[in-house]
């Protein structure tokens, strides 16, 4: 397959330039250049470009760590110092006769490991008594590189400053500060180049890969003998019909419906990752238990067709059946196991109430007891009988369409009544602050 993976260059000017530059010979890969003029920009560039690019590539280590702290949820690589790049640095200090090589070497460098610079000094043979060393730990800034070189400087500790940090290097020239600047070679800058392609082919392969999922539910012959009424029965599968409908849209997933107490859905890996958040969450199989009160199992399969896909996900099924069932297990192609998912969200509720008006308050509102009872448990958990949907979704581990739902029925039977409203962090509609007036409980 041709791909076309689009490149975000984050760094200095002409550091990106450089990248660039050679990232112009990698046919498969399309460069964004986004430099900065400081290393502090970093968060402010990733958000402009994030959205554009499939990988992004640092030229250096600092805003490659700046960024790791914020977890950008993209792919990232950055380009390696060490090495080749300070024999660069070396060679230029012994050229221009700052350094020469029958006296000790007093020079200060930042931001690499005592090792990465021990070594490659050992191996030309120059001595190393005097260096002195500042590796980069999250969190330091600029000005604590300067202050590092300008006291060893200005105690005439060291002939020589070696910096990473192109902001620091500047800085240190202003002071009339000896510094060098460790660039990073070509060959750096091509493994660099090397490994976001790889990343990139990584990651199309894997969100391409085929899921399959097949719902259950469990003991169906048993739930169906139990049942009030055929009406009973009939009902509930037109509402199991409709979140499975919403999911399929949601998703974009084929639902395929085999027979009666059985479901399939095919979609891709890259959305099963998104809706599980990762393999941690079952949102499908909580809202199919939750609304009807049957108890499912989830198998879900990952493979390269449709065929290996499934026989993952019937694997998987047997897993959460034997596990005695309401559990959501997925098998990954090459046999890894993830499960049982979502079980940390299941609140202890009790499905059956004694409880003579939160039978009927259910009944009224058209919603389960074990829902009424996990709604308690759930402001429990939070301190507040105040929630908002999103709250109510990812407490009940089900889609924000359902969770709105709900809060809807509440609000129409005056159980809950909106009391405000919070912006959220992004972009997107006010939420509602719902606060639940449910008679005599202690949500405290």
């Amino acid at each position: 397959m041709s791909m076309n993976m689009k490149v975000a260059v984050i760094g200095p000017h002409d550091l990106v330039d450089a990248v660039l530059h050679i990232g112009s010979f990698f046919s498969e890969l399309s460069m964004l250049p986004a430099p900065y003029r400081h290393e502090r920009e970093t968060l402010e560039i990733i958000e402009k470009i994030r959205d554009q690019a499939d990988i992004m590539l640092f030229t250096g280590p600092i805003p490659y760590q700046i960024a790791l702290a914020a977890s950008p949820g993209k792919p990232m690589v950055h380009v390696f110092y060490s090495g080749t790049a300070l024999y660069k640095v070396l060679f230029d200090c012994y050229r221009q006769h700052v350094l020469s090589f029958d006296e000790r070497l007093p020079i200060s460098v930042d931001v690499l490991q005592r090792n990465e610079v021990e070594e490659p000094l050992r191996e030309i043979g120059l001595p190393i008594h005097d260096i002195f060393i500042k590796t980069y730990a999250s969190g330091m800034g600029h000005e604590e590189f300067v202050a590092f070189h300008y006291d060893l400087w200005r105690a005439g500790k060291v002939t020589v400053t070696v910096t990473c940090v192109t902001s620091v290097y500047h800085r240190l020239v202003e002071l009339g500060v000896p510094a060098f600047r460790v660039i990073p070679t070509q060959s750096a800058i091509r493994d660099a180049l090397n490994c976001a392609l790889l990343e990139g082919k990584s990651l199309r392969y894997s969100s391409t890969q085929i899921a399959v999922g097949i719902m259950n539910i469990d003991n169906f012959e048993q739930v169906a003998k139990e049942a009030a009424s055929e009406y009973d029965i009939q009902r509930k599968k037109i509402i199991l019909q409709q979140i499975l409908i919403d999911f399929g849209e949601e998703t974009q997933s084929l639902i395929k419906w085999s027979n009666s107490d059985e479901v399939s859905f095919i979609t891709t890996r890259g959305i099963i990752e998104q809706v599980t958040r990762k393999f941690q969450d079952a949102p499908l199989l909580l809202e199919v238990m939750e609304r009807l009160q049957w108890n499912a199992s989830i198998g879900i399969g990952i493979g390269r067709t449709a065929n290996e896909a499934e026989g993952k996900a019937r694997e998987a099924l047997l897993k959460a059946k034997t596990g005695g069932g309401g559990n959501c297990f997925l098998i990954m192609q090459d046999g890894m196991v993830y499960g049982p998912m979502g079980s940390e969200l299941k609140l202890e509720y009790s499905a059956r109430s004694e409880n003579p008006e939160l039978i009927s308050l259910a009944k009224k509102v058209g919603l389960s007891v074990g829902t009424i009872n996990k709604l308690i448990s759930l402001c429990r958990r939070l301190g507040t009988s105040r929630i908002t949907a999103a709250q109510l979704a990812e407490g009940f581990g089900i889609t924000l369409r359902s969770a709105r739902r709900i809060m809807a029925a509440l609000e129409k039977y005056e159980i809950a009544s909106i009391v405000g409203e919070e912006q959220p962090a992004g972009r997107g509609r006010p939420r509602q602050i719902y606060s639940l007036n449910l008679e005599g409980v202690d949500y405290e």
